[in-house]
């Protein structure tokens, strides 16, 4: 019985994980830029504490990889921090930027479509890329428990319905 319980909590745990819809790169004059969507899912546990104050917050991390025998030779990495906070008195939802910049909306589904489409345009450098070889676009999002109020990590670490990371998702890149 315990092992179906635990076997449910697993199942329900990819309920609330974001999914990486697609990412692409996109070439500018020096480079490249990466362009992702993210479809955030909350979980009712974690809006009500959005709701009461507490601040999310995600890191995205964008890798261009070149596939190796053994395993992927990393040629570019980059995290971008997204956090997302309600504020009462306003009444609004404040979505901060990796780029020290924020947004305000007035409701939850704006604020989750703003950082839903990740652009970051930090160039990745055009010589980094030969033309003859496959290169691959990996993302994921990682919900940072560490910045929550320190009463409830303990529960966020045991809770599925604080779950809230995607696993790696990769794209095929040809030059």
């Amino acid at each position: 019985m315990l092992c179906l319980q635990l076997a449910s909590g697993l199942v329900k745990a990819s309920d609330y994980a974001p999914r990486i819809d697609y990412a692409e790169l996109q070439h500018i004059d020096h480079g490249y830029t990466v362009q992702t969507h993210i479809d955030y899912r909350l979980s009712p546990t974690a809006k009500e504490a959005l709701h009461k104050g507490v601040r999310l917050t995600w890191e995205v991390t964008i890798e261009l990889r070149q596939p190796g025998v053994l395993w992927d030779t990393i040629i570019h990495n980059r995290k971008l921090t997204y956090s997302l906070q309600f504020h009462a008195l306003l009444n609004q939802y404040v979505v901060q930027t990796p780029f020290d910049h924020s947004e305000m909306f007035l409701t939850l589904s704006a604020a989750m479509n703003f950082m839903a489409a990740v652009h970051d345009s930090t160039p990745i450098p055009a010589e980094l890329l030969a033309a003859d070889k496959p290169y691959l676009l990996a993302v994921k999002t990682q919900f940072n428990r560490e910045l929550l109020p320190i009463p409830l990590r303990p529960v966020a670490y045991l809770d599925n319905r604080w779950f809230l990371s995607s696993a790696w998702y990769t794209w095929p890149i040809q030059k």
